[in-house]
């Protein structure tokens, strides 16, 4: 057998879910009314799809209570309702893609248009309204702790339901404009009806209900949905949308605590975007001086004890829409790298096996990171001009592969080039083999963005023109069944190797890391399910030397009132940070959640034993507390306090080597699934800051929003000021009107 031969049989090996195909009806529009009712006239016709396999706690089990899916369509949009019988309904009013919405009883449907595997579409709704959507790709997290979802993506679609005597209901319109799928009048889309609600017959177990059969000797989570929808004589109607903005911001500020705060003149900003299909497949977005800016004030992160930079999570709209297509386990891309665009430009063409994306954005502050070994350098400088080429080819849906181009521009000619080749094969229902390979050729700007007299290698961290190359290799094959679950992961990164638009914040390694889980799944009263795991890393620089080794050993489990526990031991048998070298020592790690009730959601992170203070480079006994606490008063009302500690000790003396908290406190009233109000107040006790935030936000859709607020940031670091009162010392009050017009 020849080696064509060979790799056309693997080519073709499938791994699909067994296909019924259901073909809807069509119906006129005029039937349908969005009002939460699903009435006779409009479930007329309609194609029934039963919600009949329990995926957790059970395992394709019937549940305890019936689901049952109506689906049919029209010219321009699907119809899916959904009948709820349940003893009890917990349900509340939510923003859009706020994960408290999770912990409701909600349905969901997952749709996958172009039948490679590429992703899933979710949308999700309560009996209110309330939504999330997303799209889910194959993961790479730990023996599958990773799902792949995220909520990033947004589609305009419509929702509403109602308390019924059964229990509810809840209906769906899915307008095929805003949804992606091949060209073509005729649609096949695979899809997946599902319901999550606490079963009150299982002590309060969540239980998570689908219409499709779920395969846990399967690693390919996408491919499992058994029903395929055939819609015929749709209509396609390309988009073109507009999308202007006017927004300012009045900003002050007291050096003097007797001082008034001193305003400045009000700033005023506006800018347009635009957004044309010229096909189905093809989408061009532009924006000239876009305003990125944000609603949601990002949570603090601890970083005293980081020796590299930390990120934050994309949530910029512009850069949302096709995300998915730029997921990597190495992370070369990050949208958050491109900082204060004048202008932006996005082509999205997705093809039936094929997909294109193409970023280009003009940055007048960029920011600049520089990775070595044990620690990462940035800064934020002048203007930069990158383009992201990114291209895909789903073969099947076991088998695609991918290309990258990266470039950024500086002025006075300096840039940043990588270019990455990648690719996902799964060799058969339980193996799968992910790569990925990279190669940079950068030159540094000759600037002062970052200060540092530090060298790594033969280079300087000091940007000064030096010409610096490298390549990265991340390699990963992975076994999964129903109870065991295992990878190995080799990553090398060599000493010169960085991407000026993504994230990399470490080099100049070599890792090897070893993981093997078993999973059972008891479903009984006291234990719903549990996994135990092992965990081997390596870590080598590139002259072969050994940085880091440890051990790991976990034990997770899933119990009454919802509670997951997780239990991490680790044992580090060499730890080094530049020069320091530490030997022999123990930590702990455990994670908790619990929703005792349905007002009531506890969240724990707790860490301890010797640790690296990496700025004193001494081993010391460490202590993290992560504690959260969402309280639902009532549908409208939810509050939620936190608090993030940390410190490390002496091992030998009384004394910290560093030591404090971030408390941060979330009130929020949603008046409607559109209109909020909100404050956020935070108190930084290592900077010795206190952050207050009140906001009214209207979003009656994912790109048209409204919103008027203030931040109010207060200090005891005056001059001669010796009260323990903080007094504000920067003040500011911002508002933005965005309205998409569709054309």
């Amino acid at each position: 057998m020849n080696l064509k031969t060979l790799l056309l049989i693997f080519l073709c090996t499938y791994s699909f879910s067994q296909e019924n195909i259901l073909n809807l009806n069509k119906a006129d529009e005029s039937k349908f009314v969005l009002d939460g009712i699903l009435s006779d006239n409009e479930l007329e016709n309609s194609v029934e799809l039963e919600i009949i396999y329990e995926h957790e706690p059970g395992y394709n089990i019937s549940p305890s209570y019936k689901t049952t899916g109506y689906m049919i369509y029209t010219d321009t949009f699907l119809y899916v309702g959904f009948k709820a019988y349940r003893d009890e309904v917990v349900a509340s009013i939510h923003p859009r893609d706020n994960r408290s919405l999770f912990d409701d009883d909600f349905a969901n449907i997952h749709l996958e248009t172009y039948g490679d595997a590429r992703n899933n579409i979710g949308l999700t709704s309560n009996l209110y309204g309330s939504q999330a959507d997303g799209i889910r790709v194959e993961s790479t997290g730990y023996s599958g702790h990773d799902s792949g979802w995220t909520l990033d993506a947004n589609f305009d679609f419509k929702s509403l339901g109602r308390y019924t005597d059964f229990g509810y209901e809840v209906e769906f319109i899915i307008p095929f404009s805003v949804i992606p799928f091949p060209s073509g009048n005729n649609q096949r889309w695979k899809i997946n009806l599902s319901t999550f609600y606490r079963d009150i017959t299982k002590q309060g177990a969540k239980s998570r209900v689908y219409s499709s059969k779920q395969d846990r000797d399967n690693t390919c989570k996408l491919c499992q949905i058994d029903h395929t929808i055939v819609m015929n004589d749709i209509k396609i109607e390309k988009n073109f949308d507009l999308l202007p903005y006017i927004s300012s911001n009045l900003s002050g500020e007291r050096t003097k605590y007797y001082d008034r705060i001193n305003f400045l003149t009000p700033n005023l900003e506006y800018g347009i975007g635009a957004n044309i299909e010229l096909s189905k497949n093809l989408s061009l977005e532009a924006t000239i001086n876009p305003d990125f800016s944000q609603v949601e004030a990002d949570a603090t992160k601890i970083d005293i004890n980081s020796p590299t930079a930390i990120n934050y999570p994309e949530k910029r709209p512009f850069f949302n829409r096709g995300i998915d297509a730029m997921d990597y386990a190495l992370d070369v891309f990050y949208s958050r790298s491109i900082n204060n665009p004048s202008f932006a430009s996005k082509i999205l063409n997705q093809g039936k096996k094929s997909r294109l994306y193409l970023l280009s954005a003009f940055d007048e502050e960029t920011p600049y990171l520089v990775p070595t070994q044990h620690e990462s350098f940035s800064g934020v400088g002048g203007k930069s001009f990158s383009n992201i080429i990114r291209y895909q080819n789903f073969i099947n849906s076991n088998a695609q592969i991918g290309v990258l181009s990266s470039n950024r521009s500086y002025e006075g000619g300096a840039y940043g080039n990588l270019f990455g080749v990648d690719a996902l094969f799964k060799i058969s229902n339980i193996w799968k083999f992910e790569l990925e390979y990279f190669v940079n050729s950068n030159k540094e700007p000759i600037a002062d963005w970052i200060e540092s007299d530090k060298k790594f290698g033969d280079y300087t961290v000091r940007l000064d023109g030096e010409k610096i190359s490298g390549s990265a290799l991340y390699a990963e094959i992975r076994r999964e069944t129903e109870n065991w679950r295992s990878f190995i992961q080799y990553t090398d990164l060599s000493a010169g190797f960085r991407s000026d638009n993504g994230f990399i914040t470490e080099n100049d390694l070599k890792k090897y890391s070893f993981w093997h889980s078993h999973y059972q799944f008891p479903n009984s009263e006291l234990l719903k399910n549990y996994r135990i795991s092992i965990r081997q890393d390596f870590e080598y620089n590139q002259n072969n030397d050994l940085s880091r080794s440890n051990f790991q050993a976990y034990i997770q489990l899933l119990t009454v009132l919802n509670t997951n526990i997780l239990y991490n031991y680790e044992y580090n048998f060499v730890k080094t940070h530049l020069d320091a070298k530490f030997e022999d020592f123990t930590n702990h790690w455990i994670r908790m959640s619990t929703r005792p009730s349905s007002f009531l959601n506890f969240s724990l992170f707790y860490t301890w034993g010797p640790d690296i203070s990496y700025r004193d480079l001494k081993l010391g006994d460490r202590e993290n507390i992560n504690f959260s606490v969402e309280v639902t008063v009532n549908n409208n009302f939810r509050i939620k306090p936190s608090i993030s500690y940390s410190a490390i000790k002496e091992l030998d003396g009384d004394d910290f080597y560093f030591k404090g908290y971030i408390g941060r406190l979330d009130l929020r009233y949603q008046f409607t699934n559109d209109l909020n109000l909100r404050f956020i107040s935070e108190y930084n006790d290592f900077s010795k800051k206190f952050f207050f935030q009140p906001l009214v936000s209207w979003t009656p859709n994912p790109d048209t929003i409204f919103y008027i607020g203030g931040n109010q940031n207060a200090i005891q670091d005056f001059p001669d000021y010796n009260s323990p009162h903080y007094v504000v010392n920067k003040s500011q009050i911002f508002l933005k009107f965005q309205y998409l017009f569709g054309l």
